[in-house]
C-alpha cells in the first residue's frame, strides 16, 4: 500500500508536467496536398504521422482539393504516410519539425498500384516486444534465442512472466494465470496444462500476448490475468510451406523436426503443421528437513523424457463480403517417461533409534492425448456491427503407471533392513465443450458489446494402488478410489465503450457467471467428503478510463474483479506417493479465490510505459508441506486468507542506432501472504525485483544477434517458501541464405550457468526446510528452417493490424 501512495502521485505529477510541456511545445503543424497520377486531387486519402520508429502519432483525411493539415505537433523527426486503396502507399523522407513551426510540404503525387503479384515482394520485421494500451505482445518469430524451446519455456522468457519449480505460471507477481490458445481458453490446468505446453514447439508459435487486466468480454477465470498463445497461420498466396529441424544440448539432448503446408486462394485459406520432438531434462532436489525428533536429508535425481507429436490445421472460407466460416483443430500426443531416484537419510536427534537410509525409485510411464476443435462463424452486416459464434470441443486423457520400490538400510553398517514396494495406476479423462456468442454494434460514438457463453467440463480420475508382497500385486482399498468432477459455467456480459470528448474514453463492463459443480469420490473406504456440490453466482465488473492526447501522452486507470477456480487435480483427495516418506494429496474443499485489481498506467510517445498495480486476493491457493507423524510429510493445497500484491512496472524500447536496439523491463512487487492453515500460521512478505534487458544487434553480412540479460531477486514459492536471487544471460544468432529461404539460428541459454540451481528455505508447522533444486538450463542449440513455395505476402483478406484502432479514429 505504501508503494501505491508514492507511485500514484508520482505518475500524476509526471503526467501534469508533460502536459504543461506539451501545451507549450505542440503548436507546430504540417500542411500539404495529395494528388493522383493524373495530377487530380486525391480526396479522402488517409494521412498518417509516424515517428522515426514507425509508431503512429496522429492522422487525418485529405479534403476534396487534396489538402491535409496535421496540427498540435511536438518538435521532433517524423515520417508522413499516405494511404489510398486505389494507389500505392506513399512514405516520405524524414521531416524535422521545430517549436511552433508551420511546415508546408511539396505536393505528394501518388503512384499507380501494381497489380501483378509476381512483381511485388512485401517484407517487414516486427518488434520483438510490442507494448499496446491493452496488452503486451512478445513476438516469438522476431526473437533469435526463442528457437528450440517448448511452449512453457517460451513463457518463462516473456517479460513479467515467471514459471516456478512446480511449473506454475506467475504474471507480474500474481498466480492464477489463464492460458488461451488462439483467443480461446485452454481449460486445462496443473499437470495437464504443463503436458500441453511442453508439447508445443517455438517453431509453431507466432506470438505470446500478455493481458494483465482483461475486459469483461473475456472469461473471469484467472486472477493473474490472461496469456494468449497465438499459433502461426498462413500469410502467403498460393502454395507455401517450410521444414524445420532443431537440436540443443545441456546435460541431456533435445531435438525436434517439423513441417507446415499452406494454401491460400481468393476465398479459401488452408493451413497445417506437423511437429515431432524428443526431449530429456532433469529436476534434482537436495533437501534437509529438521523436525522435533528427526532430521531428514533427501537427495533426489529425476531424469524425464517426453516424445511428443503435434498436428494442427484448419481453414478459413469467405462465403461473401459479410460472412466467413472457419474451422481449426489441434492434436497433441505425448509419451512421457520419468525416473526419480532418491536417497533419504533419517536421523533420530535423541540418538535412541539407529539412523536409516531409504533408497527409493519412482518409475513412471505417462502417455497423454489432447484434442481440440473449434468452428467459427463471423457475420459483418455493415461497418458498424459484427457478430460471431464459436463452438468448441476438446478432450484430454492420460494414464500413469508407476512402480515404486522402497528399500531401507542401516546408515552405519549398510545392512539391508526391509523393503516396502508398491505400484499404482492413475487414469484421467477430461471432456470440454463450450459455445460462445459475441455481438458488437456502434451507434455514433458509442460501441456496445454483449455476449454469452456456456461451458461444460467433465473429468474422471481413477486410482488403483497395489502393495507388492512376495512379487505379487495386492490391491490396497485404503489408497484407491474413483473421483469424478462435473462443472457447468453459464456467463453473460455487456460492455459500453464511448468517448467523453476528443481525448477521453470510457470502457465499462459487467460479466456475470454462474458455476455449478459436483465432485464425487467413490472408494471402498467410507469418507466424510465423498460428495462436494457447489452452486454460486458471481459478478465481475471492469471499468477503465483513458486519456490520449493523440500525440505524446496516454494515461489510463482501471479496476476489475476476477476469479480462479481450483484445478481438477487439486480437488481429487487421493494420495500420490513419491516415496514412503513423501506424498501429494488433493483437497476437495478448496474454495475458488477472488481478486480485485487496480491499475494505473502512463505511456509517453507509445514507448515508455509505467504501470502501478495493486491487488488483493482472498482464498489464495497455497501448496503446503505438512508434517505427518514423526518422519513423513505431505504436500496439500489449502486456501490462504489473503495475499496482497503491489507492483510497479516500467518498460522502454530504444533504437540506439541502425544496428542496435533494446527493450528494458523492470518490475517491482511487494507481496504479502497471510493465512491460518490448520495449526499453522503463515505471515510472509517480500520486496521482489525482476529486471530484463533484450538487445537486438545487427552485425555485418546480414547476421542478426540477440543478447538478453535478466535478474530475479528473492521471491516466495508456493506462498510459503523463500527462494534466493538468481540471474542469467541468453544469446542467439541468425543468418539467412539462398535468398532468405534457408534460415540458420544458433542459441545459448543460461550461458553463464547461473540459472540452473535455485536455493530455498522455509520454517513453519514444526518443520525447518533448506535445500536446492537443479534444472538443465545451461544449454546450446541450433535450428534450421527451409522455406519453399510462394513466399510473397498475401494482399487480400488480412488480420487486424496494430494501427486499426488509430485508423478507425481517423475515419470517425
Amino acid at each position: 500500500m505504501k508503494l501505491l501512495k508514492f507511485t500514484l502521485p508520482l505518475l500524476l505529477f509526471t503526467f501534469i508536467l508533460t502536459q504543461v510541456n506539451t501545451a507549450q511545445d505542440n503548436n507546430a503543424m504540417i500542411k500539404g496536398y495529395v494528388f493522383n497520377p493524373d495530377n487530380q486531387p486525391a480526396a479522402f486519402s488517409t494521412v498518417i504521422l509516424l515517428n522515426t520508429d514507425s509508431v503512429f502519432m496522429k492522422g487525418g483525411l485529405s479534403q476534396t482539393d487534396g489538402l491535409f493539415i496535421l496540427e498540435k505537433i511536438s518538435p521532433g523527426d517524423y515520417l508522413i504516410m499516405v494511404r489510398n486503396v486505389e494507389f500505392e502507399t506513399y512514405i516520405s523522407a524524414p521531416i524535422t519539425i521545430t517549436k511552433n513551426e508551420t511546415k508546408v510540404l511539396d505536393n505528394i503525387k501518388l503512384q499507380t498500384k501494381v497489380n501483378g503479384l509476381d512483381e511485388v515482394v512485401v517484407t517487414g520485421t516486427k518488434a520483438m516486444v510490442e507494448v499496446r494500451p491493452d496488452k503486451m505482445v512478445f513476438n516469438i518469430s522476431s526473437s533469435v534465442n526463442a528457437t528450440g524451446n517448448n511452449g512453457l519455456e517460451l513463457l518463462s522468457k516473456a517479460p513479467g512472466v515467471l514459471v516456478d519449480f512446480d511449473k506454475n505460471i506467475i504474471l507480474q507477481g500474481k498466480s492464477g494465470v489463464q492460458i488461451y490458445i488462439n483467443g480461446r481458453p485452454s481449460r486445462l490446468s496443473g499437470t495437464d496444462l504443463t503436458n500441453m505446453l511442453e508439447g508445443m514447439r517455438s517453431e509453431n508459435i507466432e506470438s505470446i500476448e500478455i493481458i494483465s487486466n482483461p475486459s469483461s468480454k473475456y472469461d473471469a477465470e484467472g486472477t493473474g490475468g490472461i496469456i494468449n498463445i497465438v499459433l502461426k497461420k498462413n500469410t502467403r498466396t498460393g502454395f507455401s510451406g517450410n521444414a524445420t529441424a532443431g537440436y540443443s544440448k545441456g546435460n541431456f539432448g533435445r531435438s525436434s523436426i517439423g513441417t507446415s503446408l499452406n494454401y491460400s486462394g481468393e476465398k479459401i485459406n488452408l493451413y497445417s503443421s506437423l511437429n515431432a520432438s524428443d526431449n530429456t531434462w532433469q529436476t534434482d532436489f537436495d533437501q534437509s528437513t529438521l523436525r522435533e525428533l528427526y532430521k531428514i536429508d533427501m537427495l533426489s535425481f529425476a531424469a524425464n523424457n517426453r516424445k511428443g507429436y503435434t498436428a494442427s490445421g484448419g481453414f478459413d472460407y469467405q462465403l461473401n463480403k459479410q460472412n466467413i466460416i472457419s474451422f481449426d483443430a489441434q492434436v497433441l500426443i505425448n509419451n512421457r517417461n520419468n525416473e526419480l531416484r532418491s536417497i533419504t537419510t533419517v536421523s533420530d536427534l535423541q540418538g535412541i533409534i539407529p539412523a536409516e537410509v531409504l533408497k527409493a525409485n519412482t518409475i513412471d510411464d505417462n502417455p497423454s492425448n489432447n484434442y481440440n476443435f473449434n468452428l467459427h462463424y463471423g457475420l459483418t452486416p455493415d461497418r458498424n456491427s459484427k457478430l460471431s459464434v464459436d463452438l468448441s470441443a476438446g478432450s484430454y486423457s492420460s494414464s500413469k503407471d508407476t512402480y515404486q520400490p522402497n528399500n531401507y538400510y542401516s546408515l552405519d553398517s549398510g545392512i539391508f533392513l526391509r523393503s516396502i514396494n508398491n505400484q499404482y495406476n492413475a487414469n484421467t479423462d477430461i471432456s470440454l465443450m463450450s459455445a460462445v456468442l459475441d455481438y458488437e454494434t456502434k451507434i455514433k460514438s458509442v460501441t456496445l458489446s454483449t455476449g454469452a457463453k456456456y461451458s461444460y467440463i467433465s473429468t474422471g480420475n481413477n486410482l488403483a494402488f497395489y502393495n507388492i508382497i512376495n512379487d505379487s500385486l495386492n490391491y490396497d482399498p485404503n489408497l484407491s478410489n474413483n473421483f469424478s468432477y462435473l462443472e457447468k459455467i453459464a456467463a453473460a456480459y455487456v460492455i459500453l465503450n464511448t468517448n467523453l470528448g476528443e481525448k477521453v474514453s470510457l470502457n465499462a463492463g459487467l460479466r456475470v457467471e454462474n458455476t455449478s459443480s459436483l465432485g464425487t469420490l467413490v472408494s471402498d473406504i467410507p469418507t466424510n467428503d465423498n460428495i462436494v456440490p457447489r452452486n454460486y453466482t458471481s459478478f465481475f465488473p471492469n471499468v477503465s478510463m483513458s486519456y490520449d492526447d493523440k500525440n505524446n501522452n496516454m494515461l489510463s486507470i482501471s479496476i476489475g474483479r476476477r476469479i480462479t477456480r481450483p484445478n481438477y487435480q487439486d480437488l481429487n483427495p487421493f494420495e500420490s506417493k513419491s516415496s514412503e516418506l513423501s506424498s501429494w494429496k488433493g483437497n476437495p474443499f478448496l474454495n475458488p479465490n477472488y481478486i480485485t485489481n487496480y491499475q494505473l498506467s502512463y505511456s509517453y510517445k507509445r514507448k515508455l510505459v509505467i504501470s502501478n498495480t495493486y491487488s488483493v486476493t482472498h482464498d489464495f491457493f497455497a501448496m503446503i508441506v505438512e508434517a505427518v507423524g514423526d518422519k513423513s510429510n505431505i504436500i496439500i493445497p489449502r486456501n490462504m486468507q489473503k495475499v496482497i500484491n503491489n507492483g510497479l512496472s516500467v518498460s522502454y524500447p530504444l533504437k540506439v542506432s541502425k544496428w542496435w536496439e533494446f527493450s528494458t523491463f523492470l518490475i517491482y512487487n511487494y507481496e504479502s501472504y497471510y493465512g491460518k492453515l490448520e495449526t499453522t500460521v503463515i505471515d510472509l512478505s517480500a520486496n521482489i525485483l525482476n529486471f530484463r534487458m533484450q538487445n537486438t544487434i545487427r552485425l555485418p553480412l546480414g547476421i542478426t544477434s540477440e543478447l538478453t540479460g535478466y535478474y530475479q531477486s528473492p521471491w516466495i514459492w508456493r506462498g510459503s517458501v523463500n527462494i534466493k536471487a538468481y540471474y542469467g544471460l541468453n544469446f542467439g544468432i541468425k543468418k539467412n541464405f539462398f535468398k532468405d529461404r534457408l534460415q540458420v539460428q544458433v542459441s545459448g541459454n543460461d550461458i553463464l550457468n547461473t540459472n540452473s540451481v535455485f536455493y530455498f528455505k522455509s520454517n513453519y508447522g514444526g518443520q525447518d526446510l533448506n535445500g536446492n533444486v537443479r534444472f538443465d538450463n545451461h544449454r546450446y542449440g541450433f535450428n534450421l528452417t527451409w522455406q519453399f513455395g510462394n513466399q510473397k505476402a498475401k494482399v487480400g483478406r488480412r488480420n487486424k493490424s496494430a494501427i486499426d484502432e488509430e485508423m478507425r479514429r481517423i475515419s470517425d
